[in-house]
């Protein structure tokens, strides 16, 4: 009986970590190990801060302009080339930094998330974080090849299509229409 009273207990609190973890769909949000293990993984890891002294092994950046017009004017236009310039691709997943708790990372996550089909997460720790968990900052941030990509801002009405949906045929294009419709 004495066994039961005590695994009762824990038993209940972590039924109640389960259904907490179940309401939050995806694992936008990443502590240190998290983010090293999607970066070991293949994530890109993108650096959101204006002058950053250090940075994540590897990590990206884009033109501070061309990331404000984004989020205070959701110029896609200006994102696209910024993004692509700097070779992050977004059907990768990546891991969005900046300093601890950075509410221009959290803003860029939330808003890629209806943009990017790769998983867009936030290191909310950013480089402060890692850097207090014992792991190493480099001195530059990485370089990659330019990315082309198109990025489809999501409408909030009418029909939902694929970017290249205007160079298929009419019955593939019903197509996709009827698969949208049955998704929701």
């Amino acid at each position: 009986m004495t066994t039961i009273k005590r695994t009762l207990p824990a038993a209940v609190l972590a039924a109640l970590a389960l259904l907490a973890a179940a309401g939050t769909a995806r694992a936008d949000n990443l502590a240190a190990p998290a983010a090293e293990a999607a970066l070991a993984h293949g994530a890109l890891a993108w650096d959101v801060r204006e002058q950053p002294a250090a940075a994540l092994p590897g990590a990206l950046r884009i033109d501070p302009a061309a990331l404000t017009a984004w989020l205070e004017r959701h110029d896609l236009v200006a994102l696209r080339g910024a993004v692509s310039a700097a070779g992050l691709d977004l059907s990768r997943d990546i891991v969005v930094y900046g300093d601890a708790g950075d509410p221009r990372a959290q803003a860029l996550v939330e808003s890629l998330q209806a943009l990017s089909p790769g998983q867009v997460h936030w290191f909310v720790g950013g480089a402060a974080e890692w850097a207090m968990s014992g792991r190493e900052l480099r001195a530059t941030t990485g370089s990659r090849l330019p990315v082309p990509q198109w990025l489809v801002s999501p409408v909030a009405e009418g029909p939902k299509t694929m970017a290249a949906a205007a160079l298929r045929s009419p019955a593939l294009a019903e197509a996709d229409q009827a698969l949208v419709a049955s998704a929701r």
